[in-house]
């Protein structure tokens, strides 16, 4: 479960200039965090020192950070490190309260398949996702396969974001491709039948079909057809993680 955070923004101005992200309140639900740690976040929303909105993001934006551990005057506090570039190219600053998402800590997902909101403000600032951006959040994986089909619905949504219906019909259709080609093949099965892969296969071809190019499209709209089809696919992957979790599906994955 990713956890969802409202935090301060701090600057501290030690060994050098930085702004830093607040995780006290993460570190006392989750005490494992530690300092110097890489930690992979969905940059949410933004609020100003009056707690006046500034940007909310869709689709969130991804960054890359470090766990770290600073002095307020008082204690020592855990934080992420907030490089300035990064904080001038969103117009953060002193005082201000950014809500995040930990996706990932030290290479490994952050407890996937649910979302855990820490504090008041996170639950807030949740209720405001769209049901496909809640889905995705959710869906940070173990396997480089299933991630990698992830990734290309995040790229989906945010094409659809842009009014790109096209664009996101061809993100769809590279995540569907990842799963037909690089995991139904690989894929062994306890409780199913033998030709569970083959099922599988056809179901995947059959989504494909609905965001393939010529012709009319099926379905009602493209994007509303698009929007179905990333639900749908969101659906399969969780099916997918959850089946190799309960140890009902295995495969081995190369590279």
């Amino acid at each position: 479960m990713p956890a969802i955070i409202t935090s301060n923004i701090i600057f501290i101005f030690d060994d050098k200039r930085r702004y830093i992200i607040d995780l006290s309140e993460l570190v006392n639900v989750f005490p494992h965090i530690e300092k110097d740690k890489n930690a992979k976040i969905y940059l949410i929303e933004i609020r100003n020192e009056r707690g006046k909105l500034v940007k909310r993001f869709k689709p969130f934006k991804g960054l890359e950070l470090k766990t770290a551990e600073c002095w307020n005057g008082q204690k020592w506090i855990p934080c992420l490190d907030l490089p300035e570039d990064v904080a001038s190219c969103f117009n953060i600053g002193k005082g201000y309260r950014v809500t995040i998402a930990l996706i990932a800590y030290d290479g490994r997902p952050f407890l996937p398949l649910e979302i855990k909101c820490v504090g008041y403000d996170s639950e807030r600032v949740a209720e405001y996702f769209s049901k496909i951006e809640a889905d995705l959040i959710s869906l940070s994986l173990e396997q480089r396969i299933l991630n990698e089909a992830v990734s290309h619905l995040w790229d989906a949504y945010s094409r659809l974001e842009e009014n790109d219906v096209e664009g996101a019909r061809t993100s769809v259709r590279n995540s569907l491709e990842v799963l037909r080609k690089e995991l139904v093949p690989k894929i062994k099965v306890i409780e199913e039948s033998e030709d569970f892969p083959q099922r599988i296969d056809r179901l995947i071809r059959e989504l494909a079909g609905f965001v393939h190019y010529g012709g009319p499209h099926p379905g009602p709209a493209p994007r509303t057809t698009t929007e179905m089809i990333i639900s749908v696919t969101i659906e399969l992957i969780r099916y997918f993680a959850k089946a190799i979790e309960n140890k009902v599906m295995s495969f081995e994955e190369s590279g």
